[in-house]
């Protein structure tokens, strides 16, 4: 405790499809760390610094400092006379539909819990994280939080009471993540949620809820092949934001004739996220993405696995 914890969450893709609000997978393709030690004070968090490829566009990374202090309220844990003091490394791209924010929050407070000696069940984690991550993105989004913070894939859920329930799964899979380089403004989080249907029929959410619910089985039993077909399967949310994504009638083309099993956009975008079954798959997939798509400026294709969960590094 003395010379405090550092912990690595990694990026995540909410959505998958069907899965709107309520599953995200973790992914190795980006990461951040948040370093915590506890210093002389009186009861604050506090942002040292914040360093890394993305510092300069994360501000003060607020969502690290609300997480903490939204652990603490949660918890009803006291830090009396001692400050808790964050330094966080920035290292997944702001703006790209790729968790930033929630890694940030993931990594914040699970940093936190270890170095208080904390034992705080999944749910508690995810809520304070969630709360965290509305700094940045204007209301909690859990799923991308609960992934970087439990890894896989993760399924987040209220009952009608009002409780967070979390659960994951580990999945043997691999992507390529899609990257456009302009951070357009119709990417942004908020106005991807304004262009959403406020009523849809009854008839086409059972069957959104349907395909949600047979990629989830579809997980839990590894079938990467109808997991990806699920992937593609969504009328609710994908239309109405696919309009607003670069490349993406082009992306899903090549990559499906590549061989990707399934090909969705990631969280708001304007990343897209394709799955197949092995990094050499994912590789002939970035390949084929690369060749064809001529019609934006492409800031990165990465080639990423299933991630694990927020875990202590080494200084």
């Amino acid at each position: 405790m003395a010379g405090g914890v550092k912990v690595r969450a990694y990026s995540s893709s909410a959505n998958l499809g069907p899965g709107f609000d309520a599953l995200a997978v973790a992914h190795t393709a980006f990461y951040d760390e948040v370093e915590a030690r506890l210093e002389p004070g009186n009861g604050q968090v506090l942002v040292e610094s914040v360093y890394g490829p993305y510092a300069h566009e994360a501000g003060r990374a607020e969502t690290a400092k609300k997480a903490v202090e939204e652990l603490l309220r949660l918890t009803n844990i006291d830090i009396g006379d001692r400050n808790i003091v964050l330094r966080i490394y920035k290292g997944v791209p702001p703006g790209k539909g790729l968790g930033s924010s929630g890694a940030s929050a993931a990594a914040a407070v699970k940093a936190a819990e270890l170095l208080l000696d904390l034992d705080v069940p999944d749910n508690v984690l995810v809520e304070a994280a969630g709360r965290g991550e509305a700094a940045a993105a204007g209301t909690p989004h859990y799923d991308n939080v609960a992934a970087s913070l439990l890894g896989g894939l993760a399924i987040v859920a209220f009952d009608k009471n009002g409780k967070l329930y979390v659960t994951h799964m580990e999945i043997d899979a691999w992507f390529t993540l899609f990257i456009p380089r302009a951070e357009i403004a119709s990417a942004k989080t908020k106005l991807m949620r304004e262009i959403l249907p406020k009523e849809v029929g009854l008839d086409q959410a059972a069957r959104n809820w349907s395909r949600l619910a047979l990629l989830v089985a579809a997980a839990a039993r590894n079938d990467l092949q109808t997991l990806g077909h699920m992937m593609m399967q969504d009328e609710i949310v994908e239309p109405a934001r696919s309009r607003f994504i670069p490349c993406y009638d082009s992306v899903i083309e090549a990559a499906i004739e590549a061989g990707a099993l399934g090909v969705s956009i990631s969280g708001a975008g304007p990343s897209l996220i394709a799955l197949s079954r092995s990094r050499e798959d994912a590789i002939r997939v970035a390949n084929a993405v690369a060749k064809s798509c001529r019609c934006c400026e492409v800031e990165d294709i990465k080639v990423a696995q299933t991630a694990g969960p927020a875990t202590r590094v080494k200084w």
